[in-house]
């Protein structure tokens, strides 16, 4: 007769999370209050904090989706927020604190997902046509520093933003992004800052002025293929505190 495996182990590899790639020691517990955002967290290459994040925030930072592209699961994943303390054994990059992430959820909230892609509605992000100019980090007040793909995801988000003419005040997103699709065929990491001061407050048209002038690159609408993140099953309580 073969060895049993523990369940929780079990569980991990059956999603495929190697068992290399989990936090050395990890709490997750409720909330003491709910603060009702985004959660903070506090991450460096060995330790992971977050504070009163939902289980959709956590979801958005470990498999890197937006919040409009989670669908399923109880109703909760969207309001009850949680405390998580993690440590790695070493030194770890960003991809593969995500994957800590990703098997901390797994073990502690039971959580099963599947990816579907749906066809719908999308802004592809494209070269210009005189060429892209992404050497130059610029002098903008807006800055990033990633690979495309992630400055597509980003992207996604600032176009629900308005733009006031008082940079000072606050300004929230409103409704359903729209997926940026990656299409410049652009590789690599870069780290540039964009001017995005106007007199105009569509976010679209001040986008794509300053991805022309600015970046070379453009925004085209389109149709495109997209993945999103069903939750076919996550249990409330964390196990094994």
């Amino acid at each position: 007769m073969g060895m049993r495996l523990p369940t929780a182990v079990a569980f991990l590899l059956g999603c495929g999370i190697a068992l290399g790639q989990t936090f050395e020691v990890a709490s997750v517990r409720p909330s003491a209050s709910i603060v009702g955002h985004d959660g903070t967290f506090t991450v460096d290459p060995v330790r992971y904090a977050v504070r009163n994040a939902t289980l959709k925030r956590l979801l958005v930072e470990a498999y890197g989706v937006p919040y409009g592209q989670i669908t399923g699961g109880p109703a909760w994943i969207g309001s009850a927020e949680f405390d998580i303390e993690a440590k790695a054994e070493s030194r770890s990059t960003p991809d593969q604190m995500h994957a800590m992430l990703k098997a901390l959820l797994v073990e502690r909230f039971q959580l099963a997902v599947h990816t579907e892609k749906k066809e719908r509605r999308v802004y592809e992000l494209k070269v210009a046509k005189d060429g892209p100019r992404l050497g130059q980090p610029g002098t903008g007040n807006w800055r990033f520093h990633g690979d495309l793909n992630e400055f597509a995801r980003i992207l996604a988000i600032q176009l629900t933003i308005p733009l006031l003419a008082d940079p000072s005040m606050p300004s929230r997103a409103s409704g359903t992004p729209v997926p940026v699709l990656n299409q410049t065929g652009i590789e690599g990491t870069y780290d540039f800052r964009l001017d995005l001061h106007s007199d105009i407050t569509d976010p679209f048209t001040v986008w794509q002025r300053a991805l022309q002038e600015q970046l070379g690159l453009r925004l085209e609408p389109g149709r495109g293929m997209v993945d999103y993140l069903v939750i076919d099953r996550a249990e409330k309580i964390p196990l094994e505190n």
